[in-house]
């Protein structure tokens, strides 16, 4: 049975993008693309620190977030102990992960989800299971950036698969890596299909995903979580509520501000009204939701 909501620890890190990824002209591409030694002991420090403070909350995160490329390579085992002593879910972007098995050089931009075998004291799995969400289409700036590197020209492996998860407690969600946000036929394939689409981002325009949420939230009639990175701020969590001053769950804005906290989402209730049982705390669902016709397209020279 579902759960009647669902809690969220949205955690934005400091990460400083000058000191983490940058072109040092050493010629060494991969020391460029991944963080510098100090910026990886702040970022592990940092990821620490938040894990303990929500771990000491009266009521714990069923999931926890990490933003966009906010998680050095080598934390990964401490992130797994991390989430089976929460007993929570983990979703968390990762440092670029070089990809030797291409002809140059290259680079892929991942998220994990790390599924311990216990939640809320219940245990789901003989073993805890960690998945990986691929990137698949790199911000211009990302990969203008990776491309300028000297001597080198970082090539960006896509990743194409669209991932959708199922848990009997907190329902169906999805995980979209930054710019994939905006791609429409990863839309089309969540339209009725999830209750919660977690979005990990490394973003500097904080107010076009502050429209974007609010629209696909309706489109999508689902949750909507943006966890940024604290410099550029703006995390945010939207839900498709009638009454309006209902429907910003939590925003955070202002820039080099990090910060971790719990936020509570409808579920129950959101998968009922997804369903066709008509509850007027949230807004009708959007044409199409249920009732799919398909159009014919025509053109007209005018």
């Amino acid at each position: 049975m579902v759960s009647d909501s669902l809690r969220v620890g949205v955690i934005q890190t400091s990460l400083h993008d000058e000191a983490a990824w940058v072109d040092d002209m050493s010629g060494d591409w991969k020391r460029c693309v991944q963080m510098s030694s100090h910026e990886e002991r702040r970022a592990k420090k940092e990821i620490r620190h938040y894990l303990a403070s929500l771990k000491g909350m009266e009521r714990r995160p069923d999931i926890v977030l990490f933003p966009e490329l906010s998680v050095p390579i080598g934390f990964q085992p401490q992130l797994k102990g991390a989430a089976e002593k929460l007993e929570a879910i983990i979703i968390a972007g990762l440092d670029y992960r070089i990809k030797p098995d291409q002809l140059g050089p290259a680079v892929s931009n991942e998220a994990i989800v790390i599924v311990p075998r216990k939640l809320r004291g219940q245990i789901i799995a003989l073993r805890t299971e960690i998945r990986r969400v691929g990137k698949t289409y790199p911000a211009p700036g990302e990969k203008r950036r990776l491309l300028e590197i000297t001597g080198s020209s970082v090539e960006f492996v896509s990743d194409p698969t669209v991932w959708i998860f199922e848990s009997v407690d907190y329902g169906k969600f999805a995980v979209a890596v930054c710019y994939d946000f905006m791609d429409l036929d990863r839309i089309v394939m969540y339209r009725n299909k999830i209750q919660t689409l977690f979005v990990l981002s490394y973003n500097k325009d904080t107010t076009s995903f502050n429209h974007l949420s609010e629209a696909l939230g309706r489109m999508l009639f689902c949750n909507v979580v943006v966890c940024n990175c604290g410099k550029f701020g703006g995390s945010h969590a939207v839900s498709p509520f009638r009454e309006p001053y209902r429907r910003t769950i939590y925003r955070h804005s202002g820039q080099n501000l990090p910060n971790a906290q719990l936020i509570e989402l409808p579920l129950k209730n959101l998968v009922s009204h997804q369903e066709g049982n008509q509850d007027q705390e949230f807004k009708s669902l959007p044409p199409g939701f249920s009732d799919h016709i398909v159009m014919n397209l025509r053109n007209a020279t005018v």
